[in-house]
């Protein structure tokens, strides 16, 4: 079982601006404390140095004899630590007797641990004495940490009104995107109109645009399709009527002549059916393929030759002959099984519309910039008023007096639009007939 997984865009917006501030407070802080702790070392250290030299510069020291400052009466700060050593090595002075320094005198700044704790030394050599000044290193990073508190403090302190005005302003922020989700979500199912991009944020507007024009793409799907159930109900209700007459007919039948008469009507009403409900079918299946799979390579004259034997029955029932001629390869990149129903269509058309007996030619052409195929039959023609009319869905020509459904034409339009091809209706050579040309630009 698969697991949706979902999250909140303003808790996320939330989490991640109060975490920023959090890491940038405690960035700031560090930053704060390393730069008070350099200061703070130059600064003590300086007066570690300025201490020794102040006791170097006068002698009573030596003359006291050993003794320990107290309380204020030290020179120097408190928390200083002061030894001072004859050359001989007998100490004369010390400020804390408690933390005594190592005996080991390093001149110059060094640092020493003695029981767990870190002290900067500095120590500086008279002809008459050797001065010790050191602090505990703990002061310096106290008061380091002692600036860096302050540092992060007011931000500490202001933390619930930043939180606050995050909230509001994530919030208002967010309030397009809630009110055109507010608006889909309010929506009729037959209600396809545009949303409302006003107001939306740049970020948003693009995902509402192309849903907006998936919404003109289905508003014109569902418009084709209850057109083409409207047109499709209305065609097929003559051919059943007509089946039920034809039935009663054979039901009312007296003897074998008229029943055998009434069957033949019959069978031939199935056939018209038939034919309605295929071309039907054919349209629907082209209409709804709105991502056809990628074109291919095809020879025209390999699907002309096809679609010329599914013709031969129904042109040899009327005693009609077909020729084929022009060249034998026409390569073009294409869908074979639509354009052999495109070439079948017209074939059709041709041997609906010519007399028994009579001819139709098939040629196929190849110039530098295109590829087409021409089929000239010996039928009645059509009017050049109604050329671009009858490929119209159901739409028949002003006198035509042959059974068809009036899609043929339109399902071959659509098929030669597909691959960029276009179909013209001329006058056939010789002053009768209808000529059929299909072209094909040829990739340059």
């Amino acid at each position: 079982m698969s697991m949706r997984l979902s999250y909140s865009l303003r808790a996320r917006l939330l989490f991640f601006l109060l975490a920023a501030i959090a890491v940038g407070a405690l960035v700031q802080g560090a930053i704060a404390y390393r730069s008070t702790l350099a200061q703070a070392d130059d600064i003590f250290d300086s007066l570690l140095q300025r201490t020794a030299l102040s006791l170097g510069t006068g002698d009573g020291l030596l003359r006291t004899g050993p003794t320990h400052a107290r309380g204020a009466g030290s020179p120097v700060a408190d928390d200083l630590i002061i030894q001072i050593w004859t050359p001989d090595g007998l100490r004369v002075f010390n400020s804390r007797s408690r933390r005594p320094l190592p005996d080991q005198i390093v001149l110059g700044f060094s640092d020493a641990r003695m029981e767990g704790i870190t002290y900067r030394v500095y120590s500086l050599a008279t002809p008459f004495q050797v001065i010790q000044v050191a602090q505990d290193m703990d002061v310096r990073k106290d008061m380091a940490r002692a600036l860096a508190l302050r540092t992060i403090a007011p931000i500490a302190a202001a933390a619930p009104l930043l939180m606050l005005i995050i909230w509001c302003v994530v919030s208002w922020s967010l309030r397009p995107v809630k009110r055109a989700r507010a608006q889909v979500a309010a929506r009729q199912p037959e209600d396809l109109s545009p949303v409302n991009v006003q107001g939306l944020p740049d970020e948003i507007q693009p995902l509402i645009q192309e849903l907006n024009l998936l919404l003109e793409r289905m508003r014109g799907a569902f418009a084709q399709q209850k057109q083409f159930v409207g047109d499709a109900a209305h065609e097929l209700r003559s051919p059943l009527a007509a089946l039920r007459l034809q039935l009663q007919a054979l039901q009312r039948a007296g003897d074998a002549d008229s029943r055998q008469l009434a069957e033949q009507r019959l069978a031939a009403g199935i056939d018209r059916a038939t034919r309605l409900v295929e071309q039907l079918l054919s349209m629907a299946r082209h209409e709804s393929a709105a991502a056809p799979s990628p074109a291919g390579p095809v020879d025209l004259a390999d699907v002309l030759r096809q679609a010329l034997s599914e013709t031969l029955p129904q042109a040899n029932a009327k005693s009609i002959s077909i020729e084929m001629e022009g060249a034998a390869q026409a390569p073009l990149q294409g869908h074979r099984d639509a354009l052999v129903l495109l070439a079948r269509n017209l074939l059709d058309n041709a041997v609906k519309h010519t007399p028994e007996g009579k001819h139709i030619r098939l040629r196929l052409e190849q110039t530098a910039d295109k590829t087409q195929f021409v089929i000239d039959d010996e039928g009645p023609g059509i009017a050049p008023a109604e050329r671009e009319r009858v490929f119209d869905r159901f739409y028949r020509a002003e006198g035509n007096t042959q059974h068809g459904s009036g899609l043929g034409l339109s399902i071959a339009r659509a098929i030669a639009e597909r691959h960029g091809a276009r179909i013209l209706l001329e006058d056939a050579p010789g002053g009768s007939g209808l000529r059929a040309r299909v072209e094909f630009p040829r990739p340059r």
